[in-house]
């Protein structure tokens, strides 16, 4: 009965994952250029996303959203997704040796928007991004503070 219990709690959590990148890909490609790299991408194993006609009427609408849902929202859902595989591959389990696996990606994201800050990185310096970052980083811990076994 506790297996059964756990597991769903551990599918929960894992469920949290695809939906969250799911959405944060959805926006991306539905609602972005056509000129980033990940068009290419997709041409080059053969799906024309560009030309769907998903596309064609979302991209109609794109005008009507915010800069922080098209630009940086994606972004804080991909760090929420990450952290919630993590969480679910550790089977919510925090300890000194996973920590850093599952804090790395969040770290370099917000590494990389302060080294642009400074120039030292290309790229523009985007607090929406960075508070992205920070949300989508911390979101699943409170989320799932009660059922997190933190071992430290």
């Amino acid at each position: 009965m506790n297996t059964i219990k756990y597991e769903k709690s551990n599918l929960h959590i894992f469920s949290l994952h695809i939906v969250s990148l799911l959405i944060g890909s959805a926006i991306y490609i539905l609602f972005r250029t056509s000129t980033l790299k990940i068009f290419s991408w997709f041409e080059a194993i053969g799906i024309n996303v560009i030309e769907s006609n998903l596309r064609k009427k979302s991209v109609l609408i794109s005008q009507y959203f915010p800069d922080w849902f098209l630009y940086s929202l994606p972004d804080g859902l991909w760090i929420f997704s990450y952290v919630c595989l993590m969480l679910s591959i550790w089977r919510k389990s925090i300890s000194k040796q996973n920590t850093f696996w599952i804090s790395i990606v969040p770290l370099v994201a917000i590494g990389s928007e302060i080294l642009q800050f400074f120039g030292l990185v290309q790229g523009t310096f985007d607090m929406v991004d960075v508070l992205c970052y920070l949300i989508g980083f911390f979101l699943p811990f409170l989320i799932l503070n009660k059922s997190i076994n933190y071992k430290f």
